[in-house]
């Protein structure tokens, strides 16, 4: 099974290829905060090391010698290496975070630009699952890593701290302790294999259930239109169940932690203490190096191998999977096959639009149709027509954002569908009617489309725009946003993605009623500003004004499209003068109205 072109069947190696670049993306930037988790490590592996050996010479050189004092100083000593441990665990804290915190933002970005990357190439159907791994997918990411480093770099210092305390206390009992320990550790390596099998299973499962549920929410409307309720509710509840399913055969592979635990870690106890009773006759080891190694079994290998064999191989086996189901997904991928040859430039931007039809199913009525339009280069076309008639429909397909049902657009005398993923924004810039503006300085978010832009050209967007008082307030193009949607109105946010669209180098801009949050008054300013920009200009109207400063004007009525100037249509389309009529707030006379009655600007 698969989802979105993703195999299912990948190897369970960890963290190889695509998995192991993710996570090294992620992690970017961390190797300050994990050199300091490595040198905390070290303190905090303290008791592991010393706990056996010092209740050793407690026992050998204290209390069953005779000196009481001596044996009461080794436990303080061992109880000091304690306090040095929580030191270090408080310590820790500030640098896991340093390291985790930041990987939501990175893990989000690459989902973020993979899903946009297909959906605009159109690569494929709208992958819904997409929801499933830009939430609970990058969270779980996150915070398994969070977990491990909590728990798998103990577990590792622990281990090795406590054989190297152990060996350097008494070989012998380390090499009885060994050799089961080692069949445990290579039992588990092997059990791990169907852990993540199973865990994969679970995860695509998940992933079928965001894309089934997804599918249906998206067609709600048609299904209940169809009488197909029955029949959705059927698809999403199979996923449901192989969801549960494959979920309680995750429980079951991991059941196979308590006989590995009984190998590695009950077992050498057992045999260090029926050992050592002989080993002390003969006095290859005193009776504290055997109390000792016991402690160092029971008070670190055994929880340890518990551990190891529940929390960190959960994590460990979901971290794997989940990385490799995001990996998959945003490794870039080719660009669909198309009559035309990849790379090749359009020849100069004039939009040529043929017999342009659009519906959003094969069975739904056309929101645009058989639309047939010029657009020279350097032209300022405003598009028309009532609310619902399919306006920023069109501009989405002029823009590449979605796949004409029927005819084509050429830009510069290529498909636009045919341009390449980086070529068609660096053509055509789509500025919509909801503003984005993220998290960053005011200079980031305006440099967002030319990251190469001077200061000079950042200066001359914001006066273009007439963002200046906003910059002003806000402190400088340097001022940190730290929430957008509260330290800027709608209006501001629109001037700022205006200005970022102005500064961009894309010869066709798209503004998709781009200023409803202004005032008329900043409305023209912006309109005139790209208006004066080098390039071609489309402009969905919010308002009448926006039609009187266009050289032409596209009409849409839902059943055809005219093209003239505004004194044209005003003349010859009644459809457009009693459009201009609701906008002005006045009727339009009877019959063909006359220009003279429409207020200029």
């Amino acid at each position: 099974m698969s989802l979105t072109g993703v195999s299912t069947g990948a190897r369970t190696a960890p963290f190889r290829g695509p998995a192991a670049r993710l996570l090294a993306r992620s992690l970017s930037g961390a190797g300050g905060p994990l050199r300091r988790i490595a040198l905390w490590s070290v303190l905090e592996a303290g008791p592991a090391l010393a706990s056996g050996w010092a209740l050793a010479a407690a026992l050998d050189r204290g209390f069953l010698a005779g000196e009481p004092g001596t044996g009461l100083l080794w436990i303080g000593l061992l109880a000091t290496l304690y306090v040095v441990r929580a030191l270090a665990e408080r310590a820790l804290f500030d640098p896991l975070a340093a390291c985790v915190e930041p990987m939501r933002d990175a893990l989000v970005t690459a989902v973020v630009d993979a899903t946009l990357s297909r959906a605009v190439r159109g690569a494929g159907a709208y992958d819904a699952a997409g929801v499933s791994r830009m939430t609970s997918q990058v969270d779980t990411v996150r915070l398994v890593v969070g977990a491990l480093l909590r728990t798998a770099r103990p577990l590792t210092v622990t281990l090795i701290a406590t054989l190297v305390g152990l060996a350097a206390l008494a070989p012998v009992l380390a090499a009885v302790v060994a050799v089961p320990l080692a069949a445990a550790l290579i039992a588990f390596a092997v059990s791990m294999r169907s852990v993540i099998r199973r865990r994969r299973a679970a995860v695509v499962a998940e992933e079928d259930v965001a894309a089934s549920t997804g599918a249906v929410l998206g067609a709600g409307r048609d299904i209940a239109a169809l009488g197909a309720v029955a029949l959705a509710c059927g698809t999403t509840g199979r996923s449901a169940r192989a969801s549960a399913r494959a979920s309680v055969a995750v429980a079951w592979a991991a059941a196979a932690r308590v006989p590995i635990v009984l190998l590695g870690g009950q077992l050498p106890l057992l045999l260090v203490l029926l050992a050592g009773p002989t080993l002390v006759e003969e006095g290859t080891v005193s009776a504290g190096e055997v109390v000792g190694a016991s402690l160092y079994v029971t008070g670190s290998l055994v929880p340890a191998l518990q551990l190891l064999t529940g929390t960190v191989a959960g994590l460990w086996g979901q971290l794997q999977v989940v990385l490799e189901r995001l990996a998959a997904a945003t490794e870039p991928c080719e660009e669909p096959a198309s009559g035309t040859v990849r790379g090749d430039a359009p020849s100069g931007y004039r939009i040529d639009v043929d017999h342009l039809t659009f519906a959003y199913g094969p069975h739904a009525e056309p929101v645009v149709r058989d639309v047939r339009l010029s657009v020279p280069e350097g032209d300022h076309l405003v598009i028309v027509g009532a609310s619902g008639v399919g306006k920023s429909t069109l501009a989405g397909l002029l823009a590449g954002l979605e796949r004409p049902s029927g005819g084509r657009i050429l830009l510069g005398g290529r498909p636009v569908a045919d341009l390449g993923t980086r070529e068609r924004p660096a053509a055509v810039a789509l500025l919509p009617q909801e503003a984005y503006v993220f998290r960053g300085t005011l200079r980031d978010n305006l440099r967002y489309l030319a990251p190469d832009a001077d200061p000079a050209a950042v200066a001359a967007s914001i006066a273009a725009m007439g963002l200046g008082p906003v910059v002003e307030r806000l402190g400088g193009v340097d001022a940190v946003l730290e929430d957008p949607a509260a330290e800027l109105s709608s209006g501001e946010r629109q001037l700022v993605a205006a200005a970022r669209t102005w500064l961009s180098d894309a010869p066709v801009v798209l503004l998709d009623e781009a200023t409803c949050h202004l005032d008329m008054r900043s409305e023209a300013v912006v309109e005139a500003a790209f208006a004066a920009r080098p390039g071609t200009l489309v402009v969905i109207a919010h308002r009448l004004a926006s039609a009187l400063r266009g050289r032409r004007v596209l009409l849409l009525d839902g059943t055809r499209a005219v093209c003239g100037t505004h004194t044209e249509l005003l003349a010859a389309e009644p459809g457009y003068a009693a459009l201009v009529g609701h906008w002005d707030g006045t009727a339009p006379p009877a019959g063909r109205p006359d220009a003279s009655a429409v207020p200029g600007e």
